[in-house]
């Protein structure tokens, strides 16, 4: 497969695994809004708790990663051909509300990197959001490349998690040829890490 340039936003447990399982074949971005873990993540080392991930980027040179972090959301979107969003979703259980401002922030920030591109990056979610939000955002953004793929990560082991996964989901609309060979691919990007 060729390589593919990746973006993603939020580098906690989620987007961290998945920024370093996609590195070992793959040019990624991570892209977070602080600078200390920007810095950290440039330096090769962990800002969260993770065995793996720890081991992972301490051996980055012999694992062959090709992994940078920035602050710059803009520049990392406009040069991708997959966008992961990993940001937060805080549940509040009073409410029975999922906060997804994080998520259509870098929605937004996408689209306008992206908005003289002939050919649009797929947008991959990854935040926990409630059921039918993508089909929603989709309609509210005016953004047809956005495709949902839900994690299955315990804490303190998500890159162990990614890399021998008990399941790959990945939810398309079936009616949109592009998106369909999209989700394809990131599948068999997951499956290649």
């Amino acid at each position: 497969m060729i390589e593919k340039k990746i973006a993603v936003a939020g580098t906690g447990y989620v987007g961290l695994s998945l920024a370093i399982l996609l590195s070992q074949h793959n040019r990624v971005t991570a892209v977070d809004i602080l600078d200390n873990k920007v810095n950290k993540i440039n330096n090769w080392q962990s800002p969260i708790q993770d065995d793996y991930i720890e081991k992972y980027m301490e051996e980055h040179e012999a694992r062959g990663l090709s992994l940078i972090a920035t602050l710059d959301g803009q520049k990392a979107y406009a040069d991708a051909d997959f966008i992961i969003v990993a940001t937060p979703t805080n549940y509040d259980p009073k409410t029975n509300f999922f906060d997804c401002s994080a998520v259509e922030s870098v929605l937004l920030d996408i689209k306008v990197a992206t908005k003289d591109k002939t050919t649009k990056p797929t947008v991959v979610i990854k935040s926990t959001v409630p059921v039918g939000y993508t089909v929603s955002v989709r309609a509210k953004m005016g953004m047809d490349n956005i495709i949902f793929s839900p994690e299955f990560l315990r804490e303190s082991k998500a890159l162990y998690d990614n890399l021998y996964p008990s399941r790959i989901i990945v939810g398309v609309d079936e009616s949109n040829p592009e998106t369909v060979e999209a989700a394809q691919t990131f599948a068999k990007l997951l499956q290649d890490g």
